[in-house]
């Protein structure tokens, strides 16, 4: 659980910073009729996001500060992303010394300034010039040359200059930052059509070595304290990771012990600790142990789960208090309900035995056991159910089949509604990503929303929806839904879900 720090600034989660940060990246990039082209992009955006004509503002600088790993850079990174799709430019990040801009790109250069004590090292090497007066006197004066990123700011279609850890820097570094921040320039450089930001962190309430944040600097900028979600950081790593082997179900562990999402260790003792950050190191490693362990399953039904690997690896991404956990959930996962899962999306329909054994395992959901029962399930008939639908394009001869087997996963057993609710957002999430990353046409499946929520397809929907009709747990009446009228189970907790599609009541 996040420890709330003892510091007086508005908290904000990732997914409002990221909506903030793409009106200031629109507004900033505006150029008053210098680029007509760029303008129309921008002002067309802002009708579709917010609804309203354009008015152009001034924009200023915006500090997150929070602790190590919550998304504060990423935040700026993923803004800056969406907003070069919106207005057509190719996002770079960080370009090499080779590169040179072509007035079509949206240029992200993160300047780091953790430790950064020189100016020199900042600001750039010395370099003598001089100028002519009118009456003919040779002036010297001194400059700085620039490092190239920075130069090549003023010649991208729209730059961001990020200064993170701007906390960490010193005050020397921290006075020439700021002239930065409210000037748009930079010892004597112009930065051009450039947004500046800055992140930081807290110091003595997150355990990292910080100069003090003067008074100038926080009334020039808007300040804000970040925080990273486990809905967000899920459909995040689920964008990232949208082959078949995917996010390696971490998506269901985590929303069963949000909990251990973060958990910030306030000493500086340099010990492994769950972050959001930690956690995106880790799934790499977790994908590689999971797709080479059901590849050697596949030629060795008798070859054992790879505990101790996958302890050892989260121990050093996430420390030891998570670790064993973790290897836990998945070594119960891998045994009981994947391939619980996969029999039924396989088959369509329960077994007798299977269905036994989900009752045995799941207990209603009272004990802790069986709700992480129920998540390791949800994940993997979300997962399995994704992949058959997919694999049956274009013919679509199982369709019926694979809805069913949907349909006895979701409602075939009397379940938790938030299990069902995780269940439906986690496989229209991953249907839609894996069509992506499969270069399938995704209009018959459904997009993501402009929030990174999925959206199936209405016709789809109501494929699957008329297979739900047919269980009676999923026709039960709850108390009152919009208007006070009563609504479905099957309403709630996946049509309303999945779909913004309000003409499924059948």
């Amino acid at each position: 659980m996040i420890s709330k720090p003892e510091i007086a600034i508005k908290e904000a989660t990732t997914d409002q910073i990221v909506d903030r940060l793409v009106l200031d990246m629109l507004q900033r990039f505006y150029t008053h009729g210098v680029n007509v082209e760029i303008d129309q992009k921008i002002q067309l955006a802002w009708q579709t996001l917010r609804g309203v004509e354009f008015l152009p503002r001034t924009v200023t600088p915006t500090y997150l500060r929070g602790f190590p790993g919550q998304g504060k850079t990423t935040s700026y990174r993923v803004a800056a992303q969406a907003v070069a799709e919106l207005i057509g430019l190719q996002f770079v990040m960080n370009p090499g010394d080779d590169f040179v801009p072509t007035g079509e790109e949206l240029l992200f250069v993160v300047q780091e300034l953790s430790g950064q004590v020189s100016a020199v090292d900042f600001g750039g090497i010395p370099n003598v010039q001089q100028f002519r007066t009118q009456s003919g006197i040779e002036q010297p004066f001194m400059t700085k040359v620039a490092n190239k990123r920075l130069a090549a700011l003023q010649y991208a279609s729209a730059s961001v200059l990020l200064l993170d850890d701007f906390s960490n820097a010193s005050a020397n570094i921290q006075n020439v930052a700021l002239s930065i921040l409210t000037e748009n320039r930079f010892q004597g450089l112009n930065l051009g059509n450039t947004l500046v930001g800055a992140t930081g962190n807290l110091g003595t309430s997150d355990g990292t070595h910080v100069s003090a944040t003067s008074n100038a600097i926080v009334t020039r900028v808007a300040n804000f304290l970040v925080s990273d979600t486990v809905e967000h950081w899920v459909t995040r790593t689920c964008q990232e990771f949208s082959d078949e082997v995917g996010d390696g179900g971490i998506a269901g562990f985590l929303t069963r012990y949000p909990d251990l999402f973060h958990m910030p260790k306030r000493s500086r003792d340099g010990v492994p600790y769950p972050c959001p950050r930690s956690w995106t190191l880790f799934v790499p490693k977790l994908r590689e142990i999971l797709f080479s362990h059901r590849q050697l399953k596949a030629q060795n039904p008798q070859t054992p789960f790879p505990f101790d690997e996958l302890e050892f690896e989260a121990a050093g991404f996430l420390g030891l208090e998570v670790a064993n956990k973790l290897a836990s959930y998945y070594l119960s996962f891998m045994q009981s309900s994947d391939p619980l899962a996969q029999e039924l999306v396989e088959n369509g329909e329960w077994s007798e035995s299977s269905r036994e054994s989900f009752k045995k395992q799941y207990a209603r959901g009272y004990a802790a056991i069986s709700q992480q029962f129920g998540y390791q399930f949800m994940t993997a008939v979300a997962d399995y159910v994704a992949k058959a639908f997919l694999a049956d394009l274009p013919e679509k001869q199982h369709w019926q089949k694979i809805a069913k087997a949907l349909a006895e996963g979701l409602y075939g057993e009397r379940i938790d509604h938030a299990l069902i609710c995780y269940g439906a957002n986690y496989f229209a999430l991953r249907i839609i990503l894996l069509a992506r990353a499969m270069d399938i046409d995704t209009q018959e499946i459904g997009e993501l929303d402009d929030k990174g929520r999925p959206n199936l397809n209405e016709s789809f929907v109501l494929l699957l929806a008329q297979t739900m009709a047919d269980m009676p747990t999923a026709n039960e009446l709850l108390e009152s839904g919009e208007n006070g009228r009563s609504v479905r189970l099957m309403d709630e907790t996946f049509c309303q879900i999945v779909s913004n599609f309000k003409g499924y009541g059948l």
